[in-house]
């Protein structure tokens, strides 16, 4: 029993000397995130609307395609691994994400394509 005791006790050691468990750097964890909103934030081009996803992270949820996504996964599982930690936000659900014009956005809703455009000439008697 205490050989075993042992065993896991050096286990945990050396898990703890390779990196297993340990926090990231405040520092560390500000750099990816920040690389993470520049990302979303950047314009998010596509062709069709199945090349727009939602983000699910960092922060709210934004419309970006599908490059984005994959580039994203590996950093927030680092910033996940790494424990940093997230602010809490106060999201709304998102809207449905689509192609418009060559860059992916956000269908806002209860609004139609071309709402609130003129309908004629405005005539004033």
């Amino acid at each position: 029993m205490k050989r075993l005791a042992t065993l896991s006790a050096l286990i945990l050691g050396i898990a703890s000397l390779l990196g297993c468990g340990s926090k990231m750097d405040a520092k560390e964890c500000d750099k990816i995130r920040g690389e993470a909103f520049d990302l979303v934030n950047s314009a998010q081009h596509c062709s069709t609307d199945a090349d727009c996803k939602q983000s699910e992270w960092p922060g709210c949820a934004r419309a970006v395609n599908a490059k984005t996504v994959d580039t994203i996964k590996p950093m927030a599982e680092n910033f996940k691994k790494g424990q940093c930690e997230e602010a809490k936000m106060d999201c709304k659900a998102p809207p449905e994400a689509y192609c418009k014009q060559g860059l992916c956005v956000h269908r806002e809703k209860g609004t139609t394509e071309g709402a609130g455009a003129p309908a004629g000439d405005i005539i004033v008697k």
